[in-house]
């Protein structure tokens, strides 16, 4: 077995993207991309079989997750309490749940006088599902089961720099803001705003189709218009009014942050996912949040296989979060 080839899996709503990742020194390269959609569970099996028909074998996999039934939580506690009862005593209480019927993990860490953890609650009856069809796939060595949101931050702090980072995700079915320093989490919002409803808005609002807005969000987008051009004020104030739904949230988490919990002050604004298609959107944010901000694209910070048409990036659900699972490490 080969422990610098890895697949990363992302299973969403409707659909499953995969990467093959190979690990070269202090490098990587992505040797392979797959992307498929499902109606329902039915359907899995067949997706997983023909999965394997295109990938090495005895390669090592690592699984993310999104799913309704998850619970994902952040709780602060006094440095000086005893967390992990804490923990179990808080989840049972906030979502009214039995803790036998879940796999629960966490991971905690301290930042100044709190210690913060992030707390994940898997159905077992999910984790039995896809581990038996999965474990079905002899080519697949299964290391480790997680979420998208874990995912991402792995994939972000891996090859951007800074502290106190803020990662605004939208896919095209949901969204996740997401603080952290030093690849530590700090809060954690999942939305049901997507990339989809974006795109309805605009399509609504200027009785336009899919196809249109999808062409104005890439060639118009937030670039700021001229003055009197009423056309390119009217497409800017569309997308932006479209836009602001997720900006709320940001001032939120930022709030949250600073002035709530006051375990730091936010220094960098990451975008990520479908989101980076908007022209001029970093310079957008900038202006709102007076914070520097960078758009996460690995398809620019990391090598691809030459035969990998570029194309299928764009057709990526959930590049960025298969890229976070693939780089996870064997322990």
């Amino acid at each position: 077995m080969d422990l610098n080839l890895r697949c990363g899996i992302a299973i969403g709503k409707n659909r499953i993207d995969a990467c093959i990742l190979k690990k070269k020194g202090r490098d990587y390269s992505i040797e392979s991309l797959f992307f498929y959609d499902f109606a329902n569970e039915g359907e899995l099996e067949d997706i997983f079989n023909a999965l394997s028909d295109y990938i090495p074998k005895e390669i090592l996999a690592n699984v993310s997750f999104k799913h309704q039934s998850i619970i994902e939580h952040i709780y602060f506690y006094n440095n000086n309490t005893e967390s992990k009862s804490n923990i179990y005593k808080d989840l049972k209480r906030d979502y009214e749940i039995e803790l036998k019927d879940y796999i629960i993990d966490y991971e905690e860490h301290q930042i100044k006088d709190k210690t913060v953890a992030y707390v994940v609650a898997l159905p077992k009856s999910l984790f039995n599902f896809y581990y038996g069809m999965l474990e079905k796939q002899k080519k697949l060595k299964l290391y480790s089961f997680e979420t998208h949101s874990v995912s991402i931050r792995r994939a972000a702090n891996e090859f951007l720099e800074g502290d106190y980072l803020l990662g605004c995700a939208i896919f095209k079915d949901y969204s996740v803001i997401s603080a952290c320093s030093q690849g530590k989490v700090l809060a954690l919002r999942n939305l049901r705003y997507s990339w989809s409803e974006l795109i309805n808005s605009l399509c609504n609002a200027g009785g336009i189709t899919q196809e249109e807005a999808e062409r104005l969000i890439r060639e118009k987008g937030l670039e700021e218009p001229d003055d009197g051009n009423e056309e390119e004020e009217a497409v800017y104030r569309s997308i932006s009014e479209a836009f602001d739904q997720f900006t709320i949230e940001i001032q939120r988490t930022i709030d949250y942050i600073t002035t709530v919990q006051k375990i730091g002050d936010i220094q960098k604004i990451i975008t990520i996912g479908e989101v980076n298609k908007i022209k001029k959107l970093e310079n957008y944010i900038s202006r709102l949040f007076s914070l520097e901000t960078t758009r996460f694209q690995p398809q620019k910070l990391i090598e691809f296989n030459e035969e990998i048409d570029f194309s299928a990036i764009d057709k990526m659900n959930y590049l960025e979060v298969c890229i976070g699972a693939a780089l996870r490490e064997v322990k």
